[in-house]
């Protein structure tokens, strides 16, 4: 999901006139709670890194190029 919003921004970016991306939330608010809106962090409550971190930080390196 980072991965494809994040591609749809870049393309996206010159004709809106964007000059940058920020996801919103850095860690989950509770990685123990069901459903996404407590999930949505790049990573668990406990920092610990989840897949979308990664696929982030290859992003970044891509289009800062």
């Amino acid at each position: 999901m980072v991965e494809t919003v994040v591609r749809v921004v870049a393309a996206q970016a010159h004709p809106l006139r964007l000059s940058g991306y920020t996801h919103f939330a850095l860690r989950d608010a509770d990685s123990s709670r069901p459903g996404v809106f407590h999930r949505f962090g790049l990573t668990t409550d406990d920092y610990t890194p989840k897949p979308a971190f990664a696929a982030l930080a290859r992003l970044v390196e891509e289009f800062s190029r």
